[in-house]
């Protein structure tokens, strides 16, 4: 080829070295994979120092790309994992981490399916945590990421509820996925990407960035966001998390439904042996003893009225089974 061996992988990765990298190794942008390379050094430092990092921490890095911020991050963390399901990018990836003996790369996809981070990943992280020793204090899990828009929803969900003892996230993300993270019950972004978000965590946009600030640049504006996870943050309110799971998806599913006919729909598919009608009479003076009017529609409850309302529907459904 014209250009090989002339492209360092030492120095920053910028737009043109990219170019001419990407030019020498046959590397083909996959656009359905939303692989836009964060190059401004500045944002790549600012991210750094917003993940607070110390030698405690365990770094899950989804999306390493060619490894321009997997560096920087691995000077600071204890170990990294960096994922990156590209298998050109991974093995520049490999090349641009020779030097760095506290990084695992995978050359994996993060999900395995729409609802699971891939099972390889966590446990590989897992045994590295159980395993390590230190004595400076307990190891830390943070996650940092330039999350693609197809995945950024499933993946951020998926990775609230894993088993992994996640503390921290710093995420960049599409503005419209941010937006909808920190939306308002009653909001057209206000939705199941919210309410998760408020049941396992807390968030703040740290910065909004333009697209010139990666390459290729998106159409969309970004915003890089901090969550401070707390996976119990809510567990001791919740009776029937899977109850709660099923309340959430039967208003989201059709979000023009009233409350009273998501529920009815989620009913009837549990398999209550009542009829539409039978039903409707059930369900009126539970959403009333909650304080929440029957014609409303799911979307402009909050997170506290959700979590009571699907306690209440969990004990019905409980003792309409117990009753057959």
């Amino acid at each position: 080829m014209l250009f090989e061996g002339i492209v360092s992988l030492d120095g920053p990765h910028t737009k043109s070295m990219l170019k001419m990298l990407f030019l020498e190794r046959g590397v083909r942008l996959k656009k359905h994979w939303g692989q836009n390379f964060l190059i401004d050094q500045n944002i790549l430092q600012f991210i750094v120092r917003s993940a607070e990092l110390s030698r405690n921490d365990i770094i899950l890095e989804i999306g390493a790309g060619t490894g321009s911020l997997t560096r920087l991050i691995a000077e600071k963390a204890g170990h990294v994992f960096a994922v990156e399901m590209d298998r050109k990018l991974f093995e520049i990836l490999g090349e641009t981490l020779k030097d760095c003996n506290n990084v695992t790369s995978l050359n994996k996809d993060i999900l395995k399916s729409k609802h699971h981070i891939h099972p390889e990943i966590v446990e590989c992280v897992s045994n590295y945590v159980n395993t390590a020793t230190t004595t400076e204090g307990d190891l830390c899990i943070k996650v940092i990421s330039n999350l693609p828009y197809y995945i950024s929803t499933p993946v951020i969900i998926d990775l609230l509820q894993e088993a992994l003892p996640i503390k921290l996230m710093i995420l960049t993300l599409q503005l419209d996925i941010t937006n909808r993270m920190v939306a308002h019950p009653g909001t057209k972004d206000y939705g199941q990407l919210s309410i998760m978000t408020k049941l396992f965590s807390d968030v703040k946009v740290l910065k909004k960035l333009p697209p010139d600030v990666f390459w290729p640049a998106p159409l969309v504006d970004s915003a890089i966001v901090k969550m401070t996870v707390n996976q119990n943050k809510y567990s001791d309110r919740i009776r029937n998390y899977q109850s709660f799971q099923d309340v959430i998806k039967a208003i989201y599913i059709s979000r023009r439904k009233t409350l009273l006919n998501s529920l009815l729909s989620l009913c009837l598919k549990g398999g209550i042996e009542k009829d539409a009608q039978g039903l409707r009479e059930d369900l009126q003076p539970i959403l009333r003893k909650v304080g929440i009017n029957p014609g409303s529609r799911g979307e402009e409850l909050d997170l506290e009225e959700l979590i009571e309302l699907s306690n209440e529907i969990s004990d019905y459904v409980c003792s309409q089974k117990d009753s057959v």
